[in-house]
Formats: C-alpha cells, structure tokens, sequence
C-alpha cells in the first residue's frame, strides 16, 4: 500500500511519474464530503513508499519530475497553479498560471513538460456562456524555451478557439531536442458525446507559437489521449470507440488492445512500452511491448469494485531483462492507493 486515505472518498486526483533515479513519485487529492483539499505527495518502489502532507490545497491535474524536484500543476477556487517539492522536502510558493481554476461545472484537465528545471503547462477551461455547457479551450504557461517571447517572463497564451470543446491535454517532446514540446488533445461536441478527434499542437521554441493539426481521422469518439517519450520519438494511447490503441510513431505500428477506458503509458530504456488501462469488467489490465511481441496481464483478477487507474511509470533497467513497470492504483471502496510492479 502507498497510502490510506483517511476520510470518504468520492473521486481521487492523482498523478505520478518515474524520475531519473527510477523511483516514482506523485502527488494525490481527494474529494468527498469529509475530505480537506490538502494535496499529499508520494514516493518509493516496490513496497517501500514515503508520504507527506504538502502546503498546496486544490485538485490535482499533472505530475512532472526531474533533478530538481517532483512538480505539480494544480487547481483550487484561487486559480491554477504550479507547485515544486524538492528532493530535500522543501516547497516552493506556487506560481499563478490562471485565476480561473474551480468552480465550475467541469473540472479542469492539464499536464505538465519538465526539462532542467524549466516547465511548460497546458490545461483546459471552460469560457464564454453557456453556464455549465459553455465550451472548454486550452491555455498555456511556461518557462521553457528561448528567444523574444521571454522577455516579459513567464509566457502565457491561449492555444485553441474553436466551436468545439478542447481538453484532455497530454504534453511529450517531439522534435530532436529537449526544447520542443507537443500537446495531443481531444476536439469534441462536448455533452452531446457523439463525435471526438485528437489533435496535436507543435511549439518550436524560438518563438512559442503553437501550430496543431488533426491526428485522427477514423472512428466517432477518438478521447482520453496520453503520451509519453519513446527512444524515437512520441508514444501514444488512446480510445477509439471503446477499444484501447497504441502508436508507436517510427518504433512500432498502431496496435489494437482490448476495450476499456482511461489508458496510461510509459516507456523504459530497453525499448519495452507499457500500456495499463480498465477493462469493461473494471480491471487493470498492462500491456507490454518488448522484442517486437505484445503480452497482457490482469494486475487485479479477484477486483469486485470500482478501480481509478492513476499511472503506469516505468523504471529505468534493473536487471539484465530490462525494466519494469508500476501501476498505481486507487479503490475508492477501501480508500486505499497501491502499486503494483511487474514481478
């Protein structure tokens, strides 16, 4: 067990991501009727995990880790903001990327890319009319990049408008160096539910003008898009019409997987890709790719309750057959988050 919650628990935000030292870390937060908005961080492997209570209050949106610490963009009724906790345990006052954070009829999406120390935030809001029907766009603040566009510091701007709802951001490097990140997103009819396409945004750095195009083109509800960085390039899964894919960019051909909802990805050094996602039953299934072949697990064959699934990270090789991954998972019923790691 990673953590007990100790209040009732409705619906937990959480996320979590490997560092380079291979251990993984995150953060959590909970919303019930008797839970407080104190964001927990948490790290380890295996069956050894560290925990502590942080000074940030809100909902948790995305997780990023580096040497210098575990980062955390997160939304509360003060806004958006971007908090740090170093290795030394010490956090850092949060930086204001919104005003507008909680309050209204959707939560906000978001995720973070992290390099060196400099960061690049993307979440979605809702905006204009419409009360609890108005149309979400995506925004963007960050410290990452070069040139004109920091010389008034911390850059902000709005990335879509569109007729359509924008969210679901998913951030991963896809140029030949740490400097140019991209965002997949999901464009769709919103409360309608009948059409979804996945988009994605390329920033080159020297100017941080954000440049999209459609990345889908088949199927009706194409949602829940999460990336991460592969050994040539970006790695993505998503749903397509309930069933759970994979593209493996230039490394591997688009893969089909079973059905299911809320996939996460991760990669590790020795090219094995790992795909965690809940099935129909309400299981955590992982897929491997490793040596050319997929293979599925059942991390939780004896489940009779609801599942949140928070995140697949992979570790950095551990032994000569390569690395393995971690799947978090919360279970609402016991108010408990677990790991799970491949044996």
């Amino acid at each position: 067990m990673v953590l007990q919650a100790h209040c009732d628990v409705d619906v937990a935000n959480a996320d979590a991501v490997a560092g380079p030292d291979g251990l993984t870390r995150g953060f959590i937060s909970y919303r019930g009727d008797d839970c407080n908005q104190r964001i927990r961080w948490f790290s380890g492997s295996g069956s050894s995990w560290t925990t502590a209570r942080t000074r940030y209050r809100g909902v948790v949106m995305a997780t990023a880790d580096d040497d210098s610490g575990t980062w955390v963009l997160f939304a509360n009724l003060g806004g958006i903001r971007v908090g740090r906790r170093d290795r030394a345990g010490v956090e850092r006052a949060p930086v204001l990327v919104d005003g507008n954070g909680l309050g209204g009829a959707v939560i906000p999406s978001g995720d973070l890319f992290l390099t060196n120390g400099r960061w690049l935030a993307v979440w979605s809001r809702q905006v204009g009319a419409g009360g609890e029907f108005a149309q979400t766009e995506l925004f963007s603040a960050q410290t990452l990049g070069r040139g004109d566009c920091f010389s008034a510091g911390l850059h902000k701007q709005r990335l879509t408008d569109s007729r359509y709802n924008d969210d679901a951001p998913t951030l991963v490097q896809v140029g030949f160096d740490d400097l140019t990140p991209g965002v997949f997103w999901a464009r769709n009819d919103g409360a309608q539910g009948l059409q979804s396409n996945l988009r994605l945004g390329k920033q080159p750095p020297e100017d941080c003008q954000w440049r999209q195009e459609r990345y889908t083109s088949y199927g009706n509800l194409n949602t829940e898009p999460a990336a991460t960085q592969g050994l040539e390039g970006p790695l993505l899964t998503w749903s397509r019409d309930g069933e759970i894919l994979v593209d493996g960019g230039s490394e591997f051909p688009t893969w089909l997987l079973g059905r299911g909802s809320t996939p996460h990805i991760s990669a590790t050094g020795d090219r094995a890709t790992h795909v965690a996602y809940i099935t129909i039953g309400n299981h955590v299934q992982i897929a491997e790719r490793k040596g050319g072949a997929w293979t599925e697990t059942d991390l939780t064959p004896d489940a009779v309750a609801d599942q949140q699934l928070v995140a697949v990270t992979g570790s950095v090789p551990v032994t000569d057959s390569g690395g393995k991954a971690t799947v978090l998972i919360f279970s609402p019923g016991s108010d408990r988050l677990t790991a799970r790691t491949q044996s």
